[in-house]
């Protein structure tokens, strides 16, 4: 019974943790620029461990970004096998390029981020919808400041911010005057290293260089999950998990019958 109670439990646990994962991609599904993210799972069968004289991973816990979760790996002693989350991690496939009509609106097409400047550093985003604060600076819906080329805030002047024009390459013009280039840039490592901080916005702890990217200014990337898809996949972890719930249930059920039986026996 121990180890078929293991089994369910750790199943319906991983379950649980993607639907939440599932639940945060299709909340963002509107949200200019977001990369939906995916869970792996593992299964820790004690006899192909014992085979190839692995696991090299340790019973504890682990931070995400949706919480803290076991690591399941011989949690559940190790003559019992069990399943569980291995990793979540994001996918960087592009988004939609869609129209709004706002001269400052960006879209990257590329591997290429937007650096901006927030309280904690400078942070990587691929969210392009961006607006002009009182002191002419272009910001992030957020208001994250967006950085140039050479890592500073760029400031408009007043003349011309009524007529501000974004080319390919990323140039500010501001009426006729060549304002400033927006900063496009790259982890250094590629997109594995970097780790997401909410708010559409990416920390890379191995630093960044300058990127490549074509810019598509009058509108901003849409996010990269497709509702449909997520959906399915949603009832998809919600019938596995009910299924293994009722299957523990029948289990305890049964434990309980045998537990019964015994004592009228006696």
């Amino acid at each position: 019974m121990r180890r078929a109670e293991f089994a369910l439990v750790s199943g319906a646990q991983g379950q649980e943790q993607m639907i939440d994962v599932l639940s945060n991609n299709l909340a963002n599904v509107n949200t200019p620029g977001f990369r939906k993210d995916r869970v792996t799972f593992r299964t820790y069968l004690p006899h192909r461990e014992y085979l190839h004289k692995a696991p090299p991973d340790r019973p504890g816990f682990r931070m995400t970004p949706f919480g803290t979760f076991p690591t399941p790996w011989g949690m559940a002693g190790s003559d019992v096998p069990h399943a569980g989350v291995d990793r979540i991690y994001v996918r960087y496939e592009e988004g939609e390029f869609q129209k709004t009509g706002n001269p400052l609106d960006v879209a990257l097409s590329g591997k290429g981020f937007l650096a901006v400047q927030t309280a904690g550093g400078t942070f990587l985003t691929r969210d392009g919808h961006l607006t002009l604060d009182q002191e002419g600076r272009i910001m992030t819906h957020e208001g994250h400041p967006v950085l140039d080329d050479q890592g500073k805030i760029i400031r408009l002047p007043v003349e011309g911010r009524e007529k501000i024009r974004i080319d390919s390459a990323g140039k500010i013009f501001a009426g006729e005057k060549l304002a400033g280039r927006l900063g496009i840039v790259e982890p250094v490592g590629g997109n594995d290293g970097l780790i997401k901080v909410g708010e559409g916005l990416f920390h890379s702890p191995s630093g960044f260089r300058q990127g490549e990217a074509r810019v598509m200014a009058g509108g901003v990337e849409g996010s990269n999950v497709k509702g449909t898809s997520e959906m399915v996949r949603m009832i998809q972890g919600m019938r596995t998990y009910q299924t293994d719930i009722q299957a523990l249930h029948t289990l305890n059920d049964l434990t309980n019958r045998t537990v019964n039986d015994m004592t009228v026996i006696a």
